[in-house]
């Protein structure tokens, strides 16, 4: 079973990341802050990272330039959630080592296909 942090400080968004993820039965750590996911990152080592580009202590985009300079994480599937949809905003996003971007609010299926790809390449 993959085991999937979620970084995310919206109530709503995790439950439903919790939803649809369970479905295609991944384990789930939840930290609603930067600064804990980042420690959560170094200590559990999840097979994947769903990360919300504003969160309080530390941005998603410094948690992807943290996980892509870890060697032991380096490797690690990343996808980031944002309110923003600007082309420029994704751009970076991808070019800081995202895997994949998704605007909220985003269709579940296409998170869980997503998940899954990613999931199937890392394996």
């Amino acid at each position: 079973m993959s085991t999937i942090l979620i970084a995310d400080d919206d109530p709503l968004m995790i439950r439903l990341l919790e939803f649809n993820l369970k479905r295609i039965k991944c384990k789930l750590i939840v930290c609603r802050e930067g600064l804990g996911a980042e420690q959560l990152l170094k200590t559990e080592r999840p097979d994947m990272a769903i990360i919300d580009v504003m969160l309080p202590g530390k941005s998603g985009l410094e948690l992807i330039q943290f996980v892509r300079s870890e060697p032991k994480l380096a490797s690690m599937p990343l996808i980031v959630v944002t309110g923003h949809g600007e082309t420029q905003v994704h751009e970076e996003l991808l070019a800081a080592g995202a895997n994949r971007v998704f605007t909220k609010p985003f269709a579940p299926s296409l998170l869980q296909s997503a998940v899954q790809e990613l999931l199937d390449q890392h394996a």
